[in-house]
């Protein structure tokens, strides 16, 4: 196991980096710089940049989806605004995520995104439900919430994420969905 403060430094920067700029504009040279680090250094801890990459999911799952979780079992009284005020404590996180949905054509990608999705749904769906007044079973809204989620983070502007506005996209999103969902035709 490898715990020195390179490491670590190399995956907080390289987490940064992913979330910004997608797995594409990954640049060992890029995280080296910023790590102010020699670049032969990466290599001690990493085999190449799928390496780090995978260990940046990882990472993603073992703290801040965990993270995000425990806050949601904390604090998620009310979907709306509850939920947003959670997301903005975490913005980074979602920054990675939307990473994640925008490269789901690669199969490790979309299952790492459908993966933190489904990690938090558990404690979210019940709370959407309510919230919407969807009145449908369990597995309906499961379905409607993962569709309400892909829609969101391919309209999400981190430029703008604030509470107010992620509240705002999502009436946006459910306004557009209210039609298919009372006519039951989202799963």
């Amino acid at each position: 196991m490898k715990s020195s403060e390179s490491y670590t430094k190399w995956l907080e920067v390289g987490y940064y980096f992913f979330s910004e700029h997608g797995p594409q504009n990954l640049s060992i040279k890029a995280l080296a710089e910023h790590c102010e680090l020699p670049r032969t250094n990466f290599y001690y801890y990493f085999d190449n940049k799928e390496d780090l990459i995978d260990k940046l999911i990882g990472l993603h799952f073992e703290t801040i989806a965990e993270l995000f979780n425990t806050e949601l079992e904390n604090r998620l009284d009310s979907f709306i605004p509850d939920l947003y005020i959670i997301a903005c404590d975490f913005k980074l996180g979602f920054q990675f995520a939307k990473q994640l949905f925008l490269n789901r054509d690669n199969p490790m990608y979309d299952v790492a995104y459908k993966k933190a999705i489904a990690l938090s749904s558990d404690l979210i769906v019940p709370k959407f439900k309510v919230f919407s007044n969807i009145d449908l079973p369990d597995e309906s809204v499961k379905s409607i919430w993962f569709t309400v989620t892909d829609t969101w983070f391919s309209r999400v502007k981190f430029d703008e994420f604030s509470v107010d506005c992620l509240c705002e996209l999502y009436y946006e999103i459910m306004d557009t969905l209210a039609p298919l969902i009372q006519n039951n035709k989202i799963n």
